[in-house]
């Protein structure tokens, strides 16, 4: 085992992965600070261009672009207030709170250390799991996966606004959305009102950048004499570094919201934007995050850990099983393709060494992004420190632009703005928009799961024993929120 991580600290190191690793990296830096432009739409413009590479270079590029981008998506929901990937909304409640407290370097620095930190340790599982990869994922199996959202779906109650009926009703209705469109299992649209458009069901990119940009653009654009953020005046690197000490201070914090990034992900299936709202209820309720009004610098840390440990436990049903273990590792499996390698227990086989320099490019990447961003923020800090007035055009601008990218469809412009008003108004009404986008993010995994699991195993799917684990989780859950132990949510 020594001979092959050196092997595959080689091929990390080589002077070919490190140059494509760091080009991708800044590219998905780019992408990632700028609202809308997703880690999907990274790799999908960036896919073509590993052509002719070595396939380490062309993999290192790809993955190097796609987890940079939550790092600096972290930092834009909390200069803005609005998530510069749909994974990092979970942020934006406690962060933007800090940021308009005059203690946006705190948060930066807090999002940062935990993002680095969180992504070297779920590279280190991954490159650990590596020998035990198969049967590790082979365990869950569609019963598993249902049972494993529904999970997710209980803390709806604990992101409700201090309301769990709030957040339940905010859950339903995005739990509604997700189910326009053609069914799954049957391919039978639904709820499509004669629209082309909806018949492909609703897209994410949009419907995120509708319910969190749109209203603080609303926002900045009412202001008159206000700043857009109260910042400090010069380079807050004491705040900075005071953010890193934050996470270091909280190690349970910090290792159970990486548990959870790094279970979340290897769960194929679950989704990478999961993790975060998972990780950020779970510190609620742990923590009592909701006793304390917006601004609990825990409320960064949580998500923003789990956000790129998922990247490690992506990689491990990608690279065991040849299924992707999240929308961007289906991307990743086509520049697999690309470079003539194909996922599976066969791959490990043969290239052992690969499989683990890919650990060693997802810990350099956390790294190196997380060190660019710390002067890419502070000159961020400054410039969307001007008047808000001035700054929501240009925001506005930068989510169509961000919203047409996406998809290449006008029509997703027109639902940013839908969306927009509708987030304007639970915001108003106290809902919470992150509840609607867990249960928009999750209906699809329990519809189709459900229906697999009934299908292959009748209602035997609540006997099996990892089954009987989760739904002792959904039980506690659910006591829990009774009981009045969780707090408030994201308003954000």
């Amino acid at each position: 085992m020594p001979e092959a991580l050196v092997s595959a600290l080689h091929l990390a190191l080589s002077y070919d992965t490190v140059l494509a690793t760091l080009t991708g990296t800044c590219f998905g830096l780019l992408f990632g600070i700028l609202p809308g432009l997703s880690g999907l739409s990274a790799l999908a413009m960036l896919l073509p261009f590993v052509h002719g590479m070595e396939p380490m270079a062309g993999l290192g590029f790809l993955l190097g672009s796609h987890a940079a981008i939550y790092t600096a998506g972290s930092v834009t929901a909390i200069l803005l207030g609005i998530p510069g990937a749909p994974a990092n909304a979970a942020t934006v409640h406690d962060g933007f709170a800090l940021q308009r407290a005059g203690r946006g370097y705190y948060a930066i620095g807090a999002a940062l250390g935990a993002s680095a930190l969180g992504g070297v340790l779920g590279a280190v599982v991954l490159m650990l799991l590596i020998p035990l990869l198969q049967p590790l994922v082979l365990a869950f199996g569609a019963p598993e996966i249902f049972l494993l959202a529904l999970v997710g779906i209980t803390y709806v109650a604990v992101i409700g606004q201090g309301q769990p009926l709030n957040g339940l009703v905010a859950a339903s209705f995005g739990m509604f959305l997700a189910m326009i469109g053609y069914q799954r299992s049957t391919g039978i649209p639904r709820f499509w009102f004669e629209s082309e458009y909806l018949l492909d069901g609703i897209r994410l990119i949009p419907l995120v950048l509708g319910l969190f940009a749109i209203p603080e653009i609303v926002r900045l654009a009412a202001q008159h004499r206000e700043r857009h953020a109260p910042l400090s005046d010069g380079v807050q690197l004491g705040e900075l570094a005071r953010g890193v000490k934050a996470v270091l201070r909280r190690p349970l914090l910090f290792l159970q919201s990486v548990g959870i990034g790094i279970i979340v992900g290897i769960v194929p299936g679950v989704g990478g934007e999961t993790a975060p709202y998972v990780a950020y209820a779970a510190a609620k309720r742990r923590f009592g995050l909701g006793e304390q009004s917006a601004g609990a610098i825990e409320g960064v840390i949580a998500p923003e850990s789990s956000n790129n440990a998922k990247e490690g436990g992506s990689l491990v049903p990608t690279l065991a099983l040849g299924i992707p273990g999240s929308a961007a590792m289906a991307l990743m499996l086509g520049g697999f393709l690309i470079l003539g390698l194909q996922p599976g227990p066969d791959f490990l086989t043969a290239h052992l060494d690969m499989a683990t320099g890919l650990g060693f490019v997802l810990a350099i990447t956390n790294v190196v992004a997380a060190l660019l961003m710390v002067p890419v923020s502070v000159v961020a800090a400054k410039a969307f420190g001007i008047r808000g007035r001035v700054l929501a055009p240009i925001l506005l601008v930068l989510v169509v632009l961000g919203a047409y990218t996406s998809g290449n469809n006008a029509m997703d412009v027109v639902f940013v703005f839908v969306f927009g008003l509708l987030g304007i108004f639970m915001k108003h009404l106290n809902y919470s928009r992150p509840a609607l986008v867990l249960g928009f993010i999750l209906a699809p995994i329990l519809e189709t799961y459900l229906s697999i699991s009934l299908n292959a195993y009748g209602w035997d799917i609540f006997t099996r024993p990892i089954s009987l684990v989760l739904m002792a989780l959904v039980v506690f859950g659910i006591l829990g929120s009774l009981l009045g132990r969780t707090g408030g949510a994201p308003r954000s």
